[in-house]
């Protein structure tokens, strides 16, 4: 599946954190929502960068073929995992989820 148009709405820089957090509008006419995996690729390509790209939220609107979407880029994996909630990192396939123990 591939992701329409990429238009970036909002940037802002942290730099205490040492992370950019960007908002896009993706068009997508032919297809449903893009899997974030397929969102990733695209702005990795538009970026030109060679970052941590984290999809945080990915909105639809409502009978559009638009989406909202949140993302953080840093500029390594390590700043990434002290930052970002463990259930994020494990959307965004950096972390495996751990086997439980049966007791």
């Amino acid at each position: 599946m591939s992701v329409g148009s990429i238009k970036l709405v909002h940037e802002r820089v942290n730099r205490v954190i040492g992370r950019r957090e960007l908002l896009f509008t993706i068009t997508h006419e032919t297809t449903g929502t893009p899997s974030k995996k397929d969102i990733v690729s695209q702005l990795q390509s538009v970026l030109g960068t060679q970052g941590v790209i984290i999809v945080r939220k990915v909105s639809t609107r409502y009978g559009q073929r638009v989406s909202d979407v949140l993302v953080h880029v840093y500029d390594n994996e390590i700043v990434a995992k002290a930052f970002e909630p463990k259930y994020i990192l494990k959307r965004n396939g950096l972390i495996q989820e751990e086997a439980k123990k049966e007791g």
